[in-house]
This record gives structure tokens, sequence and C-alpha cells, in this order.
């Protein structure tokens, strides 16, 4: 290990995305712990509030400001960092260390890069042309010069240029006109008769006169391998993965299977030896995703991009095996071989060094908001459109596509919707363009009848994925002739079928499913998500059901508390309830409850392993959640307010204290909509205690201070002493007039007259509950896990409340994903949140 390095900066990702969830931030926290147990302290620069590592750090080595090379370098010469890395951040994290290094800003002061290194960093990002579209990277000459098969872009001036040219491409190839104002569009050509049609009209359309050619791969497999490299240059792949769609469509719009599914052995061992080649040429220490596009009929492969940092593919990775990729990284980092690397206790000594191997698939399955925002196109292509993820585990594939599937769906009775509407121009129309519908339509055609070769032609979908999806048409129809039949409940169960899709075929209800299932002993077993396949004995605490012979999870303890996590992210605050739940865990787990989590988001803090006692990757529905009670019959079960149905249903159980944390917003009474400010408070069945005085604001025109247009909020809000009086006392009498407990806000206006009025009364939103973490210092998420346990001091509070200093001014701007999905004068409403940007000055 590097005994030089004390204290290491880590720049943030700053807000959520499209394509950016938690995945980065809990990697991040993953590294800090492995950091910590080595000595090493871990600083932050961040401006997300919704950062797992704003809460769990020291206040003293949290840094909320913009993500600036002036930011960075004000840090490191305060605290005297020793390294600094950016692989935990966005492409903004990236630009700032090599700007810096160009600068010779780390060497003057003696500072590392980590991650990746002084002499590569260059290589990403950089290119040696003003024109993005010649590609002409540092990192492109690098591979080729290393025999990496890249996808080269070829600029011509003339027809003659271009026939020379054409022999070193091939057809089909891609063609797009240099510097054509702000156009992305190709053209496509499958022989010379085509191009010489219309290469004139291209050289035309170029301000230039020039014309960009390259080999076209669209239809190619998309293929992904997530390696690591130590010190000592051993390497070893954490995970294949593999794209339904063909390269085209963006891969965090794709259904992603891991291991991957219809590779051949040649195949993955081409896969293998490249992934290996670039980490050698490049010089990686640590973590590097490539993927490919893979013609399956010749072996022909390129490389299509390289990404020596964390993000939604790894997290799918380490997810899906459970090999503690973030932790491995994190020691690599600071010089580390694998064989030197200690894990922890749970883990086989020689897990670190060992390739994860699975007995199990994995399937990622993403998740749009298209029905939020009517305005979008849906079509998908190469540019992300999806707003979350869910993931599905099964011992065989059709298990793991179905729990993907269920998992990523809106009906809380588990039902998938049906397209037998559609007529056949309409289906073929979607199955040639796909949209976030695509996994539904390609259902339906298979129903009608439509051969997997024919399909696959259609849309470069490989006929295998076709195949799976005719096993389970073909288990609905067995499970509908035979109706509460053992055979056919057990053959839907080992599909991946839940219990409200039982109740739907057979027109039932949850009980007599479940009970059928009892009647026949028909139980549901877990397995555990470990990287050795039961090879050597691990104890990680991470399972997925199965319906085998014997089960590797048993009850936790007497006194635990099950927690059911938010799952796929939609708009709102999504990475918010992410936080909420991990800081419960967190909380609950110091309070000295043990503590399970259920959730199926890949890219969710709460899934970390570190921060709960045990995990269950399950689809977040009825069955599922009563089959984990059955086990492990927790003391308290915490549920998300927004769950209606599930909370009418789990507020039947017996022996069981059910939470409902986060509370549900429609419990809020309201008089106007109108708002300006608002006063906060923790409410309990003896006390009523102030906490802070937050103001609204609209990033666009509100003149009727609409709340739901209020999507930023701010402290200070400044209120003369009467007025102050005033507002506290009609919240005070507000409040007594409600039967709600736990943190409440009374909201209020300003009328023409300038009289304060009452505008309603709400449980705190969670974005504001994390605000008041931010501002006032406390936890509140721990103190409602104190008020709901019976651990609680209103007097402990209070004092906390006069003794710690509050912000002198800070503030949240949210964050809306106008731009990445090409809307036009979106409304910024509180429901469109993506993510949000934390101002501060203490």
């Amino acid at each position: 290990m590097n005994s030089d390095i004390k204290k290491i900066l880590v720049i943030g990702s700053g807000p959520s995305d499209i394509g950016h969830e938690s995945e980065q931030n809990g990697a991040a926290y993953e590294a800090m712990m492995t950091w910590k147990e080595l000595g090493i302290e871990t600083f932050i620069l961040e401006n997300n509030p919704y950062s797992i590592m704003i809460q769990e750090l020291p206040q003293t080595n949290v840094f909320i400001d913009s993500i600036s090379s002036e930011s960075v370098e004000r840090i490191i010469l305060e605290e005297k960092i020793d390294a600094v890395t950016p692989i935990f951040g966005k492409k903004d994290a990236l630009k700032i260390i090599q700007r810096l290094n160009r600068n010779d800003f780390f060497q003057q002061n003696n500072v590392k890069i980590i991650g990746l290194s002084s002499k590569n960093i260059s290589l990403f990002g950089g290119t040696t042309s003003d024109n993005a579209i010649t590609k002409n990277t540092f990192l492109a000459r690098r591979l080729v010069d290393n025999s990496v098969p890249i996808l080269e872009t070829n600029v011509v001036n003339n027809f003659d240029e271009l026939r020379a040219t054409i022999d070193k491409i091939k057809f089909p190839i891609s063609a797009k006109p240099i510097n054509a104002g702000k156009s992305n569009r190709r053209y496509i050509f499958k022989n010379i008769e085509q191009l010489n049609a219309d290469i004139d009209d291209l050289f035309r359309y170029s301000d230039s006169g020039k014309v960009g050619l390259e080999r076209e791969v669209g239809g190619y497999k998309e293929i992904g391998m997530v390696a690591i490299r130590d010190t000592n240059s051993n390497k070893m792949i954490i995970s294949s993965l593999e794209d339904m769609n063909p390269v085209g469509i963006n891969s965090i719009d794709s259904v992603v299977f891991a291991p991957a599914q219809t590779l051949n052995e040649t195949q993955i061992h081409l896969a293998r030896s490249l992934t290996f080649r670039i980490l050698d040429c490049l010089g990686i220490k640590g973590i590097c995703h490539v993927q490919f596009a893979l013609n399956p009929k010749t072996n022909e492969c390129y490389v299509i991009k390289v990404n020596p940092y964390f993000n939604g593919q790894t997290a799918i990775s380490e997810k899906s095996n459970g090999y503690p990729l973030a932790r491995v990284v994190a020691a690599i980092m600071v010089d580390q071989t694998l064989t030197d690397i200690k894990l922890p206790n749970n883990y086989h000594e020689n897990t670190a060094v060992l390739q994860p191997i699975s007995d199990h698939v994995t399937v990622k399955m993403p998740v749009w908001s298209f029905d939020y925002l009517p305005k979008t196109n849906r079509k998908l292509g190469p540019h992300a459109k999806s707003t979350g993820s869910s993931i599905g585990f099964g011992r065989n594939v059709e298990a793991a596509f179905m729990n993907a599937l269920r998992s990523s769906q809106t009906s809380p009775k588990d039902v998938l919707p049906s397209f037998g509407y559609l007529n056949e121009d309409e289906l073929i129309s979607q199955l040639i363009h796909p949209t976030d519908i695509q996994i539904l339509i390609l259902f339906e055609a298979v129903k009608r009848g439509y051969l997997a070769s024919d399909l696959a032609e259609l849309t470069k979908i490989d006929e295998f994925f076709f195949l799976i999806m005719q096993n389970i048409l073909d288990s609905i129809s067995f499970i509908e002739k035979n109706s509460f039949d053992k055979d056919a409940f057990l053959l839907g169960s080992r599909n991946g079928f839940g219990i409200g899709m039982f109740c739907h075929f057979w027109n039932t209800e949850n009980i007599v499913v479940r009970d059928l299932q009892k009647n026949h002993s028909i139980k549901k077993t877990y397995k555990m998500i470990e990287p050795t396949a039961r090879e050597f004995k691990e104890n990680i605490n991470s399972f997925f059901s199965s319906f085998e012979s014997e089960s590797e999870s048993e009850q936790l303890s007497e006194e635990s508390a099950l927690i059911i996590g938010k799952g796929r992210n939609h708009l709102g605050p999504n990475t918010a309830s992410e936080l909420y739940s991990a800081e419960m865990l967190i909380r609950l787990k110091k309070l000295g409850i043990k503590t399970i989590i259920l959730n199926n988001n890949p890219n969710s803090v709460s899934l970390i392993q570190s921060i709960s006692d045990k995990q269950y990757v399950e689809p977040v529905q009825l069955g599922e959640i009563l089959d984990i009670i059955e086990l492990e019959k927790p003391k308290y079960i915490f549920l998300p307010g927004n769950r209606h149905y599930l909370i009418r249903e789990l507020e039947k159980l017996k022996n069981t204290k059910l939470i409902i944390l986060p509370p549900d917003q429609k419990t809020a009474l309201w008089n106007t909509n109108t708002v300006d400010f608002a006063m906060n408070f923790l409410v309990t069945k003896d006390d009523i205690i102030p906490i802070a005085v937050v103001g609204f604001s609209a990033q666009e025109n509100n003149p009727d201070r609409d709340l739901n247009l209020q999507t930023d909020y701010f402290v200070p809000y400044k209120l003369s002493k009467s007025e102050f009086s005033l507002v506290k006392s009609l919240s005070i009498e507000t409040i007594r007039s409600n039967n709600l407990t736990g943190l409440i806000q009374v909201c209020f206006n300003f009328d023409k007259n300038k009289t304060i009025s009452v505008s309603g009364l709400s449980p705190l939103r969670i974005t504001e509950t994390v605000f008041l973490n931010t501002i006032t210092g406390i936890n509140w998420i721990e103190v409602l896990m104190r008020m709901y346990t019976g651990k609680f001091d209103a007097n402990q509070i209070k004092n906390e409340l006069k003794s710690n200093l509050m912000c002198s001014r800070a503030s949240i701007q949210v964050e809306f994903p106008f731009k990445e999905l090409e809307i036009k004068n979106g409304t910024k409403s509180r429901n469109f949140e993506v993510g949000a940007r934390l101002k501060l000055k203490k």
C-alpha cells in the first residue's frame, strides 16, 4: 500500500440526471469505508444534496461547493490533500483533473491522481482537433497503436479521396457532413451505388466541403466487459454484459443481461483478451468498463467506448454476482495488489483474487417517465432517455427477465399491460422503431405467432431472447388452462411470476393463491448472491428468491426492521428517496436494531451491503413482501406512504408495527395552493418543536405562487419578530387541530394586503427533510427512527437545536431533464425533478 497517501479528495458526481442516479455515490461510499479501514481520511467536493457522502462523512471533510477547478485547488491547499480521484464523478470531474494536470498543479503540490494517473488522464475526453466529429483522440491513437480495433473516422475532401478510403472501411458505411450546422444526422450506405448517388449532396451539406466516413455497425450486438487491474498488472473480468438491443440504442435504454447469454467461447475470449489489452496499454489501475460492437456471424469486433470509472454498468456487475467491486478498486487505487487485499470477514479470504462466477442470471430493465412527459419523443436511439432501472435475479433467464420486468412496471397488483389492441401495421411500426414499450410489444409479436427468425431480422435482436419470451408465454398459457393447479403454480413461480399474476390469470384473490401454496407445501426458497457460486464459504446477506429444495436464508433476528425500498426511479424525489431509505437503515443499525432492505434498483445506495444487515433484491410487490415477512417476522415494517395498495394489505397483518415513512403527501390539508414560505416542526404526541422557516421560489413565471411550481427552497426566509411570532402561533394552532405527527410543514402566503395566512399543512417532503439535515446539523431521519422505535428524547432535540449553528444561507435548486429529453418549454414543476443542486454558506 502507498503509505504516503493519508488524505484523498473525491470529486463528487453532482446532481442526478438522465443516465446517472446514485451509482457513483454508492461506490464512493464503499471506497470511503475501505480507506477508513486502511487509516486513510476521505474528503469530498459535492453539490448533490442527496449524496450519502454528505450525510455520512464528518462535516469537516465535506465541501459543498461548485464542482470546479477553483474548488479543487482550494480544498487541496487548505487540507493538504495527498491524492485526488475523478472516477466517482461525471465528465466534469475528469475535465477538472485534466485541466489541473496540464497546468502542473498536482506535480507542484505533490498530489497524486488515483483511479487514473497523470500518465493516462489526457487519453480520456481530449481531442487533437476542434472538429469533434473527426474523433482523432489521444485514446483512439493509443488503441490503434496497440492493435485494438476501433471505429476510425476518415475525413475526405473529394470523390478521389473517398474512393481511396472505401477499401479500408468496407460497406456498410456511415457518412456525415463535417460542420453541417448542428445536425447530427448520419447517412448509411450499403453499397457503392448508393454512395455514388448521394455523395455530391453530402459534400454540399458540409460547411467545409468535408465528409466523415466510418464503418457502420448499427445492428451489431453491443456487449460489455467490466474489469479491474492492479499495480502489478494483475487483471480480472468481473462480469460480461449483453444488451438485448443492438448497437444504435443507448445501453442505458436497453435490457442488459449479466453474464452475457448468447456469446460463444470464441467471442467471450475475444472480448476478454481485447479488454485486457486495453487495460494494459492504457495503464489502468482500478476499474474499466469497455463496450464492444460485435458481428456474431463473422466475430468482427470493435471497441466503441472505454469507461475508466464507475457507472450504471459497473453497478449492475457488482450487484449481479456480489463481488465487492468498489471496495477492491478502492484498495487497488492506493497500490494494494489483488493478492494483498483484505475484505470483511463475511467474504472468503481469497474472494478479491478469484474471478467471480454466477449460478444465476441477472437482468436490468430500463424505466422511462414518458407518461409524465407527453411532449417527449418516445423513440429509442443513441441518446439515453430512461430515468431509472430495475433488476431481477433468477436461476434461469425466464425468471430473471420476469422479475426485472415486473419490477419495472407501475401496477401495484403485479399485472402487466397488454397491447393486443394494436393492428398489424401499428405493431410492425413499433417493432421497427422501438419506444419505451418495446418489451411488451415484443411479447405481443411473439404471442401473435411471429417467428423468432423474422423478429430477429426486423429488430436485430438475437433469436435467443424471443425463445425466452415464447417460453414465458407458453407458461402463461399452461397456467390459464390449469387454474389452481400445483404444477401450474410451480411452473409460473420458477419462471418469475408473482402472486398478483396468478390472481389475474385465475380471477381470484391473494389469499386464495397463498392458501394453494401452503396446502401443497410449496415454499419459496432464497439463494445467496455471492461471487463464487458456493465454491467457497461466503456469508453475504444478499438474496434473491427461487423455488428449490433448500433455502440459504434464515430469520435474521427477533428484533428486526424491514425497510421496503422505492424500487425503480421515475421523476420526482427519487434519489432523495433512496438516500432516505439508506439513512433509515444506517440510523436503525446504530440504534441496535437489525435491518433488512427490500429493493430492486441496481443504482440504489440502500443496497450497499455494509449499510444493512440483510438485503433482498426482489420485486417490490405484495407477494414478495409477505414471503419475506413470513420468514423474517420483523418487529417493524417501514413502507413509503405513496404505496396505497400495499398499505391497505399490510395493515391487515398482526404482531407487526407498520410505519408509513416517508409519509403520504395525500394526508396534507390545504386551504390554497398559493405558498410563499413554510415553518417546519417536529410533532410528537406531547411536543410541537419548531425547527426552521424556509422560503420557496420558482424557476419560471409563477404569479400565483403555485406550490407545485415552487420547486426551489432556501434559508433564511426573513420575517420580522412580530411576523415570526404570528407564524409560530398560527402553525401550532393548525397542528393541534389535526392528528399528524413526525416532521410537519405548515405553509403560508401573503395576500394582497401583505397579511399572513395559512395555506395548508402537510408531512415534510423527503427532499426538504434532507435539506433540514444540512442546515441544522441534525439528522432528522435518525430522530424519526428514534420516535418510531421508542428511543426518543424530546429534550435532547431541543438542546441540539439551541446549540447547533444554523447555516447563514443555503438553497436547493432543482434540476430538470428537459434538455436531455429534447423537450422545449417543459413545465418546471416538483413532479418533474430529476436531481438538485445544493448551495451552502456556513
